[in-house]
């Protein structure tokens, strides 16, 4: 028989995958050898950022930005059971606190690379020639004009006047894209002379030629950039959760002493309270790892 194939291996790899998932790992053997337990998320075996919603390995392949090869099984199966969960129950887990750690540090990296490149774009620009002072007044009427609009349509929904509140609103986003045109005029005629000079995105840190329309609508829409913003969207609702967090965690954990303390078959509840004196600690740490 021919061997098999790069592909055919990886196709074994998901089948096996799958069949793990549905009918559990030991299959094959007699039914007298087999586990008694089914499946679940917390298994090492599955990925606990896809649980979360994506796993930040899968974003950038075969991009510079590539982070390498998630070797965990991504189920969603697994991904259904952490969802039944109550929120103090998935706080217990420390998930959200483990993904939230691993995106700040992807967030720190690429930060630190725009703040590199950023520098060299602004040490090109420094060496344009001016602005052209017709084309700034022009951009500073624009601009004026947007606050005037603006004021105005506060009046107008201080009066309730909704409907002309809403047109003048229309007016304001039309005179901010020509504001966002007239700058790109701009910096096209300064370029024009000299040649392209590489802005870079605050999201995902690509080099982009200043006033290149066209390469800037391209980015936008490409897995760099998307990725990047997923896990700066995905990061800000794990920040702006882990306080709850904490405190689900917190009263999960008393909740379960006290369960544990009422249990009859129980002589103390000293594990309980070293378990609880363990989540306060790991919660100390986190903070210091991060800050």
């Amino acid at each position: 028989a021919p061997a098999m194939g790069r592909g055919g291996a990886g196709a074994r790899k998901v089948a096996k995958a799958m069949l793990d998932e549905l009918m559990g790992k030991d299959r094959n053997k007699p039914l007298s050898e087999r586990r008694r337990k089914k499946n679940h998320f917390s298994d090492p075996d599955y990925c606990k950022y896809y649980l979360m919603g994506f796993c930040p390995y899968m974003l950038f392949t075969n991009t510079k930005s590539d982070l390498g090869q998630c070797n965990l099984n991504h189920s969603d199966m697994m991904r259904e059971q952490w969802e039944k969960l109550t929120d103090g129950e998935r706080a217990s887990y420390r998930y959200e606190d483990d993904m939230q750690v691993f995106l700040e540090d992807i967030v720190r990296g690429i930060e630190h690379r725009i703040s590199k490149r950023k520098e060299k774009s602004q040490a090109d620009l420094n060496q344009l020639p001016p602005p052209d002072p017709e084309m700034l007044a022009q951009k500073a009427t624009l601009e004026s004009e947007i606050e005037t609009c603006t004021e105005e349509m506060d009046n107008l929904n201080d009066e309730g006047r909704f409907e002309e509140a809403r047109a003048m609103m229309e007016r304001i986003e039309s005179l901010q894209q020509e504001v966002k045109r007239k700058t790109r005029e701009i910096e096209n005629k300064r370029t024009l002379e000299t040649g392209k000079v590489l802005g870079v995105c605050d999201i995902c840190g690509v080099l982009i030629g200043v006033g290149d329309e066209q390469a800037d609508a391209r980015h936008l829409v490409g897995k760099q950039h998307l990725g990047y913003e997923q896990i700066r969207n995905k990061l800000k609702d794990l920040r702006a959760t882990q306080e709850r967090r904490r405190e689900l965690r917190k009263q999960f954990r008393e909740q379960q002493m006290e369960r544990e303390r009422n249990d009859p078959g129980r002589d103390d509840d000293r594990n309980a309270r070293r378990d609880l004196k363990r989540e306060q600690q790991r919660d100390k740490d986190y903070d210091r790892y991060r800050f």
